[in-house]
């Protein structure tokens, strides 16, 4: 018989990973069009160095959009603590998993604040999600990136 102490971790992993399996990337979208991978999705253009922090772009896809609240960065080297990713504000949208949320449907131009350049981080470990427009949600992508002086 499973001990508790066992069964408590195995009951936790499966229900973070329900919201996960919900989400069916082999589904074609209605149309019939193959569904971009993340990365085309959802593309980080540019993490650039400036006196005031590091600067992030992302371009989205027409058809797609990202989740506001599922964006995060912080540095990789393990240095100073960081201030968190300032967004600026996404359009209201109801999300059957999530409720009611900020999405981009464009582009998103983030700013990660440090106290002086010489704190900017080398690397960053960037995560963030989101959906095709068809019903298509992708799970979190996490990248380590190069922040360019």
């Amino acid at each position: 018989m499973m001990s508790i102490r066992f069964a408590l971790p195995l009951l936790f992993a499966l229900a973070l990973a329900a919201p996960v399996s919900a989400l069916d990337l082999s589904r074609k979208p209605q149309g019939g069009e193959e569904l971009l991978s993340a990365d085309q999705a959802f593309q980080l253009v540019s993490a650039t160095r400036a006196a005031d922090g590091v600067h992030l772009s992302w371009v989205i896809a027409p058809g797609y959009y990202l989740y506001r609240h599922r964006m995060t960065a912080e540095a990789v080297d393990g240095g100073a603590p960081l201030a968190a990713l300032a967004l600026p504000p996404g359009t209201r949208k109801h999300d059957e998993h999530f409720g009611d949320v900020e999405i981009y449907t464009t582009t998103v131009d983030a700013r990660l604040p440090v106290a002086s350049a010489a704190k900017v981080p080398k690397q960053l470990k960037l995560r963030w999600q989101g959906c095709a427009e068809a019903g298509v949600c992708y799970p979190p992508v996490v990248r380590i990136v190069d922040v360019a002086p």
